[in-house]
């Protein structure tokens, strides 16, 4: 279903990205793939060629504007103009803990700021480089991955309001890019069995949760001429035998 179309894929390095990267692909899409691990990238890459895809790695810290920046020219040089953008990369925990469980006032400064920088500052920042191309073209589809929060927003309002603030994102943009037919739209996973969620909720039910193969799945459907005529949407996608 895009064959021959350029994908660009945040946080592809695991999870979510790295399945939606490899789904895109299988429908014949040159993906870049963007994060800051090459080791992982290039596990992701393997993957992509073991079904016969094809994909770039670029890497690209999205804490840094400059990064983000020359990166999107990159891509742009190499691939000319992207069809498909999915800014999936997100904050919520470092290597020994998740960014949960904490009151606004004991969040340190630091968290706070790569949490808003990589999950708001770095779409917007990759959107608007990348969008020339897609104009031109009268043609795209850009989805921004975002999340649901069953028990509120207390304890990580950080990162609550990173997801709020991509959603509002995808809206107004949908709106402002409807003159020129691009599509954009959200897609709001509920618990993801990912390596990470596995490692830092170990108890949970995996029947009572989605795969990131099921996300992929979603955002083929909005990559494609399937979604042709969806804008402005939000997704939520949740196991159907969660409590």
């Amino acid at each position: 279903m895009l064959t021959g179309k350029i994908a660009v894929v945040t946080g592809a390095s695991t999870g979510i990205g790295r399945a939606v990267a490899c789904a895109l692909a299988s429908e014949g899409a040159k993906v870049a793939l963007l994060a800051r691990s090459r080791a992982r990238l290039e596990e992701t890459r393997a993957m992509i060629a073991k079904g016969g895809g094809d994909s770039r790695i670029f890497l690209c810290d999205l804490r840094e504007p400059k990064a983000i920046l020359e990166t999107a020219t990159a891509i742009t040089a190499q691939f000319g103009a992207v069809y498909v953008l999915v800014n999936c990369a997100g904050v919520w925990h470092n290597e020994e803990k998740v960014y949960a469980g904490v009151p606004l006032q004991d969040t340190p400064v630091d968290e706070i700021l790569e949490v808003m920088q990589v999950g708001v500052i770095a779409p917007l920042l990759l959107t608007r480089a990348l969008l020339p191309g897609m104009i031109k073209n009268r043609a795209g589809k850009i989805l921004q991955i975002s999340g649901t929060f069953e028990s509120g927003a207390s304890g990580w309002l950080h990162y609550f309001v990173s997801k709020k603030a991509i959603e509002h994102f995808s809206e107004g943009l949908a709106q402002e890019l409807r003159q020129h037919e691009i599509q954009v739209n959200t897609i709001c996973p509920s618990d993801t069995l990912t390596e990470a969620y596995k490692r830092f909720f170990p108890n949970s039910l995996p029947e009572e949760c989605v795969k990131p193969e099921d996300i992929a799945k979603v955002a083929v459907f909005f990559a494609s001429n399937a979604g042709e005529h969806i804008t402005g949407a939000c997704i939520v996608v949740r196991s159907k035998t969660a409590r």
